[in-house]
């Protein structure tokens, strides 16, 4: 924190060029006198020799009495409390996520000129370099190595080390499956020698409440083995707010400070057990953290850690809630091309007033039904289309087949990467 500017004038004299204070009421004055920061002056007024003598009883030197000496142990004079005993179990658990990955930056050169004068165009292929990234993450399962972070940390890595505290060298680990959808990935440590590992156990997030103490445990900016404090500052927040079908995922808010670099890192209740992973933080604001909740997390992992995706139902729509008619259903105001939506034969500015018999209120209501309806499973949709009502039954797919389309699209355009 920066210090607060000095309402002082800087001309004038400094206390060392002062004379010792040793009037009643200023004797405290005494002490600052080493300093050799600037004073304000102070006019003084010439008393006769009467007004000079002090008043009968009173000491104008009094002597400053000096505190009782503290004598220090070396030993800690204050207790152990919850924060100290989860970092303390916990701490060894968490990781420094380091990545690599090459890409091809476009050679910006005067080749376009260089031909123009010369008639020979030099070679312009592109060089490659190496993007390097950090997180957070935190062991799991001790014998198998077994480390969770966040997707988009890994996301296209072509390395990937992890940094133990208190251990010289970092450990290579290899990519054993992401979820895009909820931002989780799993990774597990390749030299078996180095095994079993420090870990940490997996809470529940169902039983966690509004105002319970949050740990977040990370590497903020590189600062590794940082711990902050807070609470759970909501649990009614979620990724679904783009209105997209498929992202009515839970979030857990905190206000423990979160920073660049804590992504994939714990956030721990009071008795060490891990309670969410920290994902995402307001762009613009303080105080404003979110995390993974662990049930989330448990309920992906088995599939992460046998190495396969993990099924998510959608779609294929984007909604929005109009204001007019707040409280009458959702509104599509996207249908993706080739999904189980346009299969269904639903069109832009449909308004979604059912889904399986239940009437609607709000989109989050559909992403809720598609989230909770297996791969494979169907929505019975009552619509409005104008002054009609439609029914339809739309099969859900899994969110591969999205990805795998986006795939297949036209050729990939070359990407610029700008390297301060």
């Amino acid at each position: 924190r920066s210090s607060a500017p000095s309402l002082l004038d800087p001309t004038g004299p400094t206390v060392s060029q002062q004379r010792p204070l040793r009037s009643v009421g200023l004797g405290i004055l005494e002490s600052f006198s080493s300093f050799s920061g600037p004073v304000a002056s102070v006019a003084t007024v010439p008393l006769s020799g009467a007004q000079m003598q002090p008043p009968h009883g009173i000491n104008v030197n009094p002597e400053i009495p000096k505190g009782p000496k503290v004598r220090h142990s070396g030993q800690r004079q204050v207790k152990d409390n919850f924060v100290n005993r989860v970092v303390e179990k916990c701490g060894p658990a968490v990781v420094r996520i380091q990545t690599e990955q090459k890409v091809e930056v476009p050679a910006f050169t005067n080749a376009d000129i260089f031909s123009f004068f010369f008639g020979i165009r030099p070679d312009r292929s592109s060089p490659e370099r190496k993007i390097k990234g950090q997180g957070s993450g935190f062991c799991v399962d001790a014998s198998n190595g077994v480390i969770l972070t966040n997707a988009h940390v890994v996301q296209g890595a072509d390395r990937i080390t992890a940094h133990f505290a208190g251990k010289h060298a970092s450990l290579e680990c290899e990519l054993l499956e992401t979820d895009e959808v909820i931002d989780l990935a799993a990774l597990k440590v390749k030299e078996k020698t180095k095994l079993p590992l420090p870990a940490m156990p997996l809470g529940y997030s169902e039983v966690v409440k509004t105002g319970d103490w949050t740990i977040v445990l990370g590497n903020p900016l590189g600062l590794q083995n940082t711990c902050t404090l807070g609470i759970v500052s909501s649990l009614d927040r979620s990724t679904g707010e783009t209105g997209f079908d498929w992202m009515r995922h839970p979030l857990i808010q905190t206000d423990a400070a979160v920073n660049q670099g804590n992504s994939g890192g714990p956030m721990l209740n009071e008795v060490g057990e891990v309670i969410g992973m920290i994902s995402m933080r307001a762009l613009f604001g303080e105080g404003i953290g979110f995390a993974i909740p662990a049930d989330s997390i448990r309920s992906a992992l088995p599939s992460l850690i046998s190495r396969k995706k993990v099924p998510r139902p959608y779609i294929g729509l984007k909604m929005k809630s109009s204001l007019e008619s707040f409280g009458q259903g959702a509104f599509v105001e996207m249908v993706l091309e080739g999904s189980p939506a346009e299969e269904a034969k639903l069109q832009e500015n449909d308004q979604i007033v059912e889904v399986n018999g239940q009437k609607l209120c709000h989109f989050d209501q559909v992403q809720m039904a598609v989230r909770s309806t297996k791969v494979g499973g169907q929505l019975k949709l009552k619509i409005k289309r104008g002054k009609e009502t439609v029914s339809t039954t739309v099969t859900t797919a899994d969110i591969r087949k999205l990805r795998e389309a986006k795939g297949q699209e036209s050729p990939k355009r070359a990407r610029v990467v700008i390297i301060p």
